[in-house]
Order: structure tokens, then sequence, then C-alpha cells
């Protein structure tokens, strides 16, 4: 796209809008809470119907708000069913029933990946935006290739040159040699599970976004692989500041305690010296907790951002994602503090900031008033499967 092209592109930008708050949600949230709870877990479908419909109703494109038609009982046959195989895997692991637990696990590996990916196909089938539904046709080959195959490949790979590379640098047996096998080991470790994580995001999100449609539009981005593991590589390097200061705050007491234990030191000197270095001890692990959730936002904001400028749709459509890493580990931290001080009763407010925030910091390149969608004419399926497959709408379609 040239750079004019970009600029009437930028001109036509519109961000989306969240008009719901923690005090019109809680509500909802509330009743949803309660009856799940006195109906031991069976209201959750209708639940999620309800929380999703809020969500849905209270965002809006270009003045027209999004809609979600599922229903509670469409989704529970399935999630019944669900419940039921798991029950049954269950019953055959704690009766040592060991060809039931293969045949299951099997079916596991076979058929979960093609079952996510019709409750996916499910929910945006019951999503509208202008009255036009979404629809969702990933192939199950691509599915079970993309969730189990190549990550599977990938971590089996990751783990063999880091077993290899280990071996090698222990194979003297001394402890120059143990060292180094260590210290290789974590470095493989490290890189590799960027890799897995790099490549299975890549791989994930492409295939959420080729396979999507809004009406007979589609979508459609090409990410790249190592674009993806980079994000993932610094985030995990970013964290390694944080233990480095926390082991800084607490190895030093704990050498010290097992020095005096060591030496007969009594039991009222030693528990003295816990005393005085227990604040030290809790602030080391807020300190790890703090650089898990910064480089969790690190890792997100950025993903999120690259994907959403890689994504395109039929009509000259363009997405973009202004995120800031900084606010949203604010956002994130902050609605921590709050849920915990009051004891869970303002979730509502934390679900609701985030939301508002991530749509408001979406945008919508183009044209939107040229386009003319037309919905699609499939319906969603009504065989056993696919209605099993409705059970799994607890999983969002999510980018």
């Amino acid at each position: 796209m040239s750079g004019v092209d970009l600029l009437k592109t930028r001109e036509n930008s519109r961000s989306f809008v969240f008009t719901g708050s923690g005090k019109g949600y809680f509500p909802v949230w509330i009743v949803n809470v309660l009856l799940t709870i006195v109906t031991l877990g069976l209201f959750l479908p209708w639940a999620l119907v309800r929380a999703r419909r809020y969500f849905y109703e209270n965002t809006s494109l270009s003045g027209e708000r999004f809609s979600f038609h599922a229903t509670g009982g469409s989704i529970f046959v399935g999630w019944l069913g669900l419940m039921v195989l798991y029950i049954i895997f269950i019953a055959a692991v704690a009766s040592n029933s060991i060809w039931l637990t293969l045949l299951m696990v099997v079916l596991f590996i076979l058929f979960v990946p093609w079952l996510v990916t019709q409750g996916l196909r499910y929910q945006l089938h019951m999503t509208q935006l202008n009255g036009v539904r979404f629809n969702f046709r990933a192939s199950p080959l691509q599915a079970w290739w993309v969730m189990l195959g190549l990550p599977l490949l990938v971590a089996i790979a990751v783990a063999v040159v880091s077993g290899i590379a280990f071996s090698a640098s222990t194979s003297a047996g001394s402890i120059d040699g143990i060292i180094t096998g260590g210290v290789i080991g974590t470095l493989i470790l490290i890189f590799g599970t960027a890799i897995i994580q790099g490549v299975y995001a890549a791989k994930w999100y492409g295939l959420l976004v080729n396979n999507l449609q809004y009406g007979t539009q589609r979508f459609s981005a090409q990410f790249s692989v190592k674009k993806c593991t980079v994000i993932y590589l610094l985030s995990m390097l970013l964290f390694i500041p944080f233990i480095f200061v926390a082991l800084w705050m607490i190895v030093p007491p704990m050498v010290q305690i097992a020095q005096m234990s060591a030496f007969g030191a009594s039991e009222e000197a030693i528990m003295s010296l816990l005393a005085s270095v227990y604040t030290s001890l809790i602030m080391a692990y807020l300190l790890y907790f703090v650089g898990i959730l910064v480089c969790f936002s690190f890792a997100f904001v950025k993903l999120r951002n690259y994907l959403y400028s890689m994504m395109s749709m039929e009509g000259g459509i363009q997405f973009r994602s202004t995120a800031a890493t900084g606010h949203f580990v604010w956002l994130v931290l902050s609605n921590i503090a709050l849920v915990s001080i009051t004891l869970g009763l303002a979730w509502p407010w934390a679900k609701a900031r985030v939301t508002r925030y991530l749509l408001e910091n979406t945008h919508v390149d183009g044209d939107l008033d040229a386009l003319n969608p037309q919905d699609h004419s499939e319906q969603p399926g009504k065989d056993p499967a696919s209605l099993l497959a409705r059970g799994l709408s607890v999983m969002p379609f999510a980018l």
C-alpha cells in the first residue's frame, strides 16, 4: 500500500466503542455466580450467554452494535455431553481400565482440535454486526496440525537438542562440564520455549484470521514465526532482572540462616533472624509476581499490536492496535489490587476496564460506508458432533 493510500485509509479510521460499565455488568455477573453455585455448575452455559451478550451489545463500530444470538439451552447439550465424557474418563483412570483410558486419549487427540474449531464456528454464526453474521471455516486436518501436531513436533525437537547438548557437555564428568551443560541446557530451554510459543502463536492466530469471514468477505493475514518468537523471547529476557533482584533479596538471609543452623545456633536466634528478614521475603515474592505480570503484559500487548497490524479484510479494510505496555501493566496491577481488596466483588469493574481499553485502542482503517457485506447462507450443524462442539463455546474467539 502506497503512502497516499495509507493516508486515505487512516483518514477513514474508526475505533470500537464500549459503552458498558462495571456498575452495569455487576447485576449480570452476580446473578451468574449465584445461580451457577446453586445449580452446581449446570447454569454455566446460560451464564456464559448472558455475560457475552452484555459485552457484545455494549460494543459498537461506526454506530452499529454487535449482537450474540446463542442460547444457554443450545450450549448446554454439548456442555453436558463433554462433562459426561470427562466423568467416564476419570472413572476409567480410577478403575485402572487401561483400554478404555487409551481409547479416550486417542479420541481426544484425534477429535478435540476439530471440536474446538466447530465450537468457534458456532460462536461466530451466532455473532452479528449490522445484521450480517460472522463465519469460521477451518479444515479438520489444518486444525489438528496447528493445535497439536506442529507444537508437539517443535517441543520434541527442542527437547532432543537440549538433551544432546547437555549430555555432550557433561560426558567428561567434571564439575565445569556439569556447570557448562546446565548453562547451555538453560539457554536452549529459554530459546526453545520462545520458539514453541512463537510457532504456536503465528500458526494459531493465522488459523483464526485466515478462516474468518464477515458475511461473505474474508479476512487475511500472514504472521511471521520469527517476529512472534522474538516477542516471546524479549518477554522472557525481561523477566531475568526481576529474578536476580528477588534472589538478591532472598539468598543472603537464607544462607545466613542455614549457617546458623549448621553451627548450632539456638532456635530463638534463628527465628529472630527470620522475623527480621520476613519483610524482605514478602517483597521478593511480590517482586517476582510483578515481574510475571510485566512480562505477560509485554508479550500480550506487543503480540496483539503486531497481529492487528498484519490483518486485513476484503474491501480494503485494515486493522490496528495501539495498546501500550506501560498502560496495560498499570491496568492489570490495579485490577488485581482492586479485586483482591474487595474479595472478588470488583471483578465486573476490572473486566469492563480492560475491555474498554482494548476496544478503544483497536482501530479499523478503510471506508466502511463503501462496504456492502452480504450474509452467508451457512447454518450451525445439528448433527451429534456439532452439538457436542457447542459445549466448547466457553472458549472465546479472541485476538
